[in-house]
Order: C-alpha cells, then sequence, then structure tokens
C-alpha cells in the first residue's frame, strides 16, 4: 500500500504509513514530517504526541493513531454513519463485515467537512473522496433523514446524503455541515425525537446570553421545524472562506483521557502556558466557567473545549460551543480543585483569580457581567424560539443560587474561605490564594511568585514578631 501524505490544509506536511509493530496485535501509523516543514519557521506540532523531530514518530502503546488525528476523526453520531454504511456495503458484497479500525474511521470522514485543518491523501486523491454537499435547502430532508437513522440505524439513499455531510462532527447529537448562500460552512445540529423540548432554542439562547457577557461566540441562528423542534445553525469557526484553520481539542492539547476532568483553573494555567495571548485566554475561560456555572452547562467535558492555530499568534481558544443548560444533573469539571461539581460555587473562582491572570476586581466584574447576562435568559429565551409556557420549566438551570452569590459580590477579599467545604481543603500543601492568614497561627500566606526565574509554590510565612 502507497504511503499516505498528511496535509495541513492545501500544504503536504508528512507521510503516514500504516504498519503492525512488533510485538502489538493490530495495525497504527507512523509519521515522518516533511523536511520541508521541519525547516519552516512558522511549523509548529500538531499534538503534544508529534514533536517537531526528525525521524519516524509511533503512538502511544495503547493507541492506534496519533492525538491530533482524534479530532479529525469522527465521534459518536459520525462513527455510527460510517459503520452503518460499511456494514451496508459489505452485504452488497456478499462479505462478512468486520468492525472498522481507528484508522478506518479516520480515512473514510469526508474531505470537503473533515474537522480541522489536517488531510490525508493517497495516489493523488484526498480521502474519503465524498462531493456530496448540501444547502441550508437541504436542512428538513437531511433532519428527516437524521431522524431515520436514529430509530433504524439503516442507511437509504436520504441517509447516504447524511454521511457525506455528517460524518465529521462530534459528539452524539445528529449533526451535519452545510453550506450557506454565501458559501460559508455552518454546523448544523438537528433534534432527536427523545428529546424534552425545543433544544436548539435553548442553545440559541445561551449563545446570546454568551454574547452578552463578552464571551465569544460564533454567528448562529434556528430554523424553525415544528412545535417544539428547530435546527441549531452555527457559522463554523475552522474556516476561513475556503481556508482550513488548524484546530486542537483540550482533550487533545493536555492529553487527557476520556474519564479526566481537569478543574477550570489548572485548564487556564495550562491554555496560558501554550497560548499566543495568555492573559486574554486565561482571563475568557474566568467567564466561561462563571457561565458554564450559571446556566449549568453539565457537558463541559475536554472535547467540548478547543484552540486554534492563527498563524504567526500561535494557539488561541476557539470560540465557545456546544454550550447547554440543564435543569438538573452535574457537571464532572469542577471550576477549581476546591470544587463539588455537583455543587458549584462561583466564589471559589475568585480564590483562584491568579489562576486566570485576574486581579481580584476584575474577577469580580466579569462574575457580574456574567450575572447581568444571564439575567436576561427569558427574553432571550423567547427570542430564540421558546415558547413562553416552556420558560419555567427550565427556570432551575438558570435560576440557581449562584446568581444570588453574584449579586453579594465585593471586590475586598474575605480572611477566610466562605463555603464549610473549601475549607477542608486547606489542609493540602497549596491552599487557595484567598487564604491570607492561619486562623489557628497567625502564620502570613504567601502567594504563588517568581523569584530569580523560578515558580514558588504558595505558602505560609511566620510572623517575624511573634
Amino acid at each position: 500500500m502507497s504511503p499516505l501524505e498528511v496535509w495541513l490544509d492545501e500544504r503536504v506536511v508528512g507521510t503516514c504509513v500504516i504498519e503492525t509493530r512488533p510485538g502489538f496485535q493490530y495495525a497504527s501509523l507512523t509519521f515522518t514530517y516533511d523536511p520541508a516543514w521541519l525547516s519552516d519557521t512558522q511549523a509548529f506540532p500538531f499534538s503534544p504526541d508529534l514533536p517537531l523531530v526528525r525521524g519516524p514518530l509511533t503512538p502511544a502503546p495503547h493507541r492506534s493513531t496519533f492525538l491530533a488525528f482524534d479530532d479529525a476523526a469522527p465521534d459518536r453520531w459520525g462513527r455510527r454513519l460510517l459503520e452503518a454504511d460499511m456494514r451496508r456495503a459489505a452485504k452488497q458484497r456478499a462479505e462478512r463485515f468486520g468492525s472498522p479500525s481507528e484508522i478506518d474511521l479516520l480515512l473514510a470522514v469526508s474531505d470537503d467537512t473533515r474537522q480541522g485543518a489536517l488531510r490525508f491523501r493517497r495516489d493523488g486523491q484526498f480521502l474519503a473522496p465524498r462531493h456530496t454537499r448540501a444547502g441550508v435547502g437541504d436542512l428538513a430532508r437531511l433532519a428527516a433523514a437524521a431522524d431515520r437513522f436514529a430509530d433504524t440505524g439503516e442507511v437509504d439513499e436520504g441517509v447516504q446524503e447524511l454521511i457525506g455531510v455528517g460524518s465529521s462532527p462530534g459528539g452524539a447529537q445528529p449533526k451535519a455541515w452545510i453550506q450557506d448562500h454565501e458559501g460559508a460552512m455552518h454546523l448544523a445540529k438537528f433534534p432527536r425525537t427523545s428529546d424534552i423540548g425545543d433544544i436548539s432554542a435553548w442553545e440559541m439562547t445561551v449563545v446570546r446570553l454568551q454574547e452578552r457577557a463578552g464571551i465569544q461566540v460564533q454567528p448562529s441562528t434556528t430554523i424553525r421545524l415544528g412545535p417544539d423542534r428547530s435546527i441549531f445553525l452555527t457559522r463554523r469557526f475552522d474556516r476561513d472562506g475556503a481556508r482550513r484553520i488548524p484546530f486542537m481539542s483540550f482533550r487533545t492539547a493536555f492529553q487527557t483521557s476520556e474519564y479526566e476532568h481537569p478543574d477550570y483553573a489548572t485548564l487556564a494555567a495550562r491554555v496560558a502556558s501554550i497560548s499566543g495571548r495568555p492573559d486574554a485566554d486565561a482571563a475568557e475561560l474566568f467567564s466561561r466557567a462563571a457561565m458554564v456555572a450559571m446556566v449549568n452547562n453539565i457537558d463541559d467535558h475536554m472535547r467540548n473545549h478547543g484552540l486554534l492555530h492563527r498563524g504567526s499568534r500561535g494557539w488561541q481558544l476557539a470560540p465557545s460551543f456546544d454550550v447547554n443548560p440543564s435543569r438538573r444533573g452535574a457537571s464532572d469539571t469542577p471550576l477549581t480543585p476546591e470544587d463539588d461539581p455537583a455543587d458549584r460555587d462561583i466564589r471559589l473562582l475568585l480564590e483562584r483569580c491568579d489562576a486566570f491572570r485576574l486581579t481580584r476586581e476584575h474577577a469580580v466584574e466579569r462574575l457580574r457581567a456574567v450575572d447581568a447576562a444571564v439575567s436576561h435568559w427569558r427574553e432571550d429565551a423567547v427570542a430564540s424560539g421558546v415558547e413562553p409556557e416552556a420558560l419555567d420549566f427550565m427556570a432551575p438551570a438558570f435560576d440557581g443560587p449562584n446568581r444570588a452569590i453574584a449579586a453579594g459580590l465585593t471586590t475586598r477579599r474575605p480572611t477566610t474561605l466562605p463555603p464549610a467545604r473549601t475549607a477542608q481543603k486547606t489542609t493540602t500543601p497549596n491552599p487557595p490564594p484567598a487564604v491570607v492568614a492561619a486562623p489557628s497561627s497567625g502564620d502570613v500566606w504567601v502567594r504563588p511568585h517568581a523569584r530569580r526565574g523560578r515558580l514558588v509554590e504558595g505558602h505560609f510565612r511566620r510572623r517575624r514578631n511573634r
């Protein structure tokens, strides 16, 4: 089999070979950077497991592909579509169907709609060569096809069209990439028959609230299908006309597993360490953390955050996406190391404001801005297509205790930690920066700081006049 060329938008950046390594049962990819890419001063690694070095690179022992390729591969919805189509094709050939490998699924995604800027080419042809394109006028038909596939799992002619435009978006909700009348590409998210209420309208509501709070979001809208059913349509952030913009999820950037959920304070520090605009991105993540707490977004896992590579400006936070209110349930992602994600408390963000590169005063301003934005949730929900009689049903998502906490915030730093569950954490080696004096000893808390170019962790210092 001929080597697989790896492209970044319109430029070849390396080659892959599919091979079985000694001692391994399954095939995996071996990647080698193109010398011209390595010698380019603007070159950058696509993920932590693909450092800019000469010679072949192999995935971690438990993997068959690289982290960067995960963001270009299908997620749950796309996998279901592709596997069903492969099963149908095997049946037509009177062959036994075998479960596809991660490499098979990666290369089966349509090149036109693949997420991010990575592309794969073999023998002069980009993979996969599906040429199906859909426009706004096709949305109702695609939504009906998504309903049929969700109900039956069978691939008919309409579902085959959906495969070409819907196999790359991540997540479990039915989706498709479509183009508007000007050729710009958008992500369409379809409702499911099992949905309670118009979830597209509620997602649009939170987009409006984020705009009010100054959080980066993409232009979005909804298209009505019927009572309590609409399509959420948002412009793709990994496209600028025909140009593809490199994308890296937090899960890839920080090498987390599916079951790891770093807190937002830790994520802010990690983002700042690789961002081309560390102060702005860390502060932006503070506002997003406050928003997910105030609308009870419980699906803020590491694939639902990401970074875009902006050329000479480096990696920067991608616009916020996939933020949905939930009237009940809890997230797995804490606000800070001390937080209980089942009972989020935005005061903990203030205690860790240094991690977000904010002063307490600026942190309070941001919390107040988010609270002020969320206070408009009812009017924004109606403007987004939510029926007025459905507002009270979703009120628990927006009118939780953190709204009341935000109303009582002051810029003065307290000398004790507010909630009792947080105080239990002061036994750790590095207590939160809000603690300025040890209650029992009077020792003074020294915040984390730099000394002679090295980071000094936070610690208690004994008073000299004792």
